[in-house]
């Protein structure tokens, strides 16, 4: 009768674990999908500042930017501070040849990223026939396939995002290239004029010897 009751006793509590546990599973399912409680969401962290309290963003691109200014800007996975745009490397003077191929470039930082402009003589780029402009994420080349004359001048490079804007500028130096030396009418016959008295000069050398 002990081992019975005993046994009784156990296969109670068991069930009441189960129970339990079956409570606590449906209770889980029925709780909103945003996460255990106490922790926010990654949406809802996304949209929260640090030690602040949640804020509206708006997303540009890859990062979201508060609208207050001077908080951190929101990217997956982290923040980044925000830094004015400023030039790593500046571009440097050039002096080339008519038709030559001529490269100007620099090296940039700043969050977020910043825009880029090139202007020769004042006067963007985009405009301008016969040059290419490649940037990358901290790199932009300007590109004169074939320098011509009114190329000549100031290359300047503009950087700007929300934070500030900055530039840099270069000279360039065109030489004309040399055209090939045109003789006058006279200066022929004059030339034509010589040769044959080095021919003559030559034949009678040629005489004097069999001589």
């Amino acid at each position: 009768l002990l081992d019975e009751e005993i046994r009784w006793k156990l296969q109670k509590l068991r069930e009441a674990k189960r129970a339990a546990l079956k409570k606590k599973q449906e209770s889980l399912m029925s709780m909103p999908q945003e996460g255990p409680p106490g922790k926010p969401s990654p949406r809802k962290v996304a949209a929260t500042m640090v030690g602040s309290k949640p804020l509206r963003v708006q997303v540009v691109k890859q990062y979201s930017r508060p609208k207050a200014m001077g908080e951190r800007w929101q990217v997956q996975g982290g923040l980044l501070e925000p830094c004015p745009p400023l030039f790593v490397q500046e571009v440097k003077p050039q002096e080339t040849v008519e038709g030559q191929r001529c490269t100007f470039s620099c090296l940039f930082h700043g969050r977020p990223q910043p825009t880029v402009t090139w202007y020769n003589n004042d006067k963007p780029v985009g405009r301008i026939q016969g040059t290419a402009v490649h940037t990358t994420e901290c790199c932009s080349t300007l590109t004169f396939p074939s320098v011509l004359p009114q190329h000549g001048g100031t290359v300047t490079c503009v950087i700007f995002n929300p934070l500030g804007t900055v530039s840099t500028s270069a000279a360039l130096h065109v030489r004309q290239r040399m055209s090939a030396y045109k003789y006058t009418k006279k200066e022929k016959e004059e030339m034509k004029v010589e040769e044959k008295k080095e021919e003559k000069k030559v034949k009678e050398e040629e005489r004097e010897k069999e001589n």
